[in-house]
């Protein structure tokens, strides 16, 4: 993985919200709230890893339309 540590480095709770992401089907702020950490901090380590695209992060959604997803997701 680029930008990674040594395995002390890393933060535990981001691996978790990471895991949860990759291996589930939570949504990304399911993943991030389940593991304590924002969906920003998880975003940023999916990013950091060289993971976007691979998991289809669009850094240009705009923040409404983000707002309307997560309100979907409580219904």
């Amino acid at each position: 993985m680029t930008g990674a540590g040594s395995i002390d480095s890393i933060d535990e709770d981001i691996a978790l919200a990471f895991g949860l992401f990759a291996l589930t089907d939570a949504e990304i702020h399911e993943a991030a709230s389940a593991a304590d950490v924002t969906r920003w901090e998880l975003e940023e380590a999916i990013e950091r890893a060289g993971m976007s695209e691979l998991f289809d992060l669009d850094e240009d959604k705009d923040a409404s339309e983000t707002i309307d997803d997560l309100f979907e997701d409580d219904h």
